[in-house]
């Protein structure tokens, strides 16, 4: 199923999480993360809408669907609430960072959750992955919080609308998603992500992230921790002071 196909759904209904339900996911490449619908929250690309893993495979059954519906509207019904729930799963779990947007995007509610969740587990990160920069532009700085702006070669735009918006103080980088038989430049972003985790026959760069160099996927994220531990921060801050240049 594609992302096109998933927008244009209705939205879901109001169902809400159960009492005790555990708002995380399970995840093969980070362990667990916060999912949310594509419908509602995303803006596709036509580059999105042929590589999104997250419209294929099993985010898209209907349990799976369901749960991310139920997550959406309790966030939406009551960020702080929901946060306090996050918090203590997240403890429960024993997780050593929170992956927002394993699936979807950030909606309006969204940057307060993160933020009381980042004050009740100050020592967590919360490592938030987004395409939307005028919702990225209100997440509060937390010495805790990093900020992936996922960019591809149709969507150079909302990167460059991102950096004149983006509050002082948010560590942030961009990362690149690759099309579809599309080799990337050096340079290009501090992460770089090749369509389906495949160097098909490329070579590869210092940026490439290790999903993309190893045989298996299964808890990366655990071992490499650059997108939230602030090496990929530091590696974008020559990025940030100028312009990105488009792809060739």
């Amino acid at each position: 199923m594609s992302v096109a196909t998933l927008a244009s759904k209705p939205q879901g209904h109001g169902d809400l999480l159960g009492e005790d339900e555990n708002p995380f996911s399970t995840n093969k490449v980070t362990g667990h993360s916060l999912n949310f619908p594509i419908i509602g929250t995303c803006c596709p690309t036509t580059v999105c809408a042929k590589t999104c893993y997250f419209a294929v495979g099993p985010s898209t059954w209907s349990a799976s669907l369901a749960k991310q519906h139920r997550l959406l509207n309790s966030l939406r019904a009551d960020p702080q609430r929901l946060a306090g729930r996050i918090a203590g799963w997240a403890t429960r779990l024993r997780l050593t960072f929170i992956r927002w947007c394993g699936g979807g995007d950030l909606v309006a509610e969204t940057p307060a959750c993160i933020d009381a969740v980042a004050t009740m587990l100050p020592q967590v990160p919360q490592w938030v992955v987004t395409r939307k920069p005028e919702i990225a532009a209100t997440i509060q700085p937390r010495e805790n919080v990093y900020v992936h702006f996922s960019v591809d070669k149709a969507s150079w735009a909302r990167l460059e609308e991102f950096r004149g918006i983006v509050p002082d103080g948010l560590q942030w980088f961009h990362s690149y998603q690759c099309d579809d038989g599309e080799v990337p430049q050096a340079a290009i972003a501090p992460v770089v992500f090749r369509n389906k985790y495949d160097l098909d026959g490329s070579a590869p760069i210092a940026q490439d992230c290790p999903l993309n160099l190893n045989d298996s996927i299964v808890r990366i994220c655990e071992s490499c921790r650059r997108c939230f531990n602030g090496d990929a921060v530091a590696k974008a801050k020559e990025c940030h002071a100028s312009p990105a240049s488009s792809p060739r």
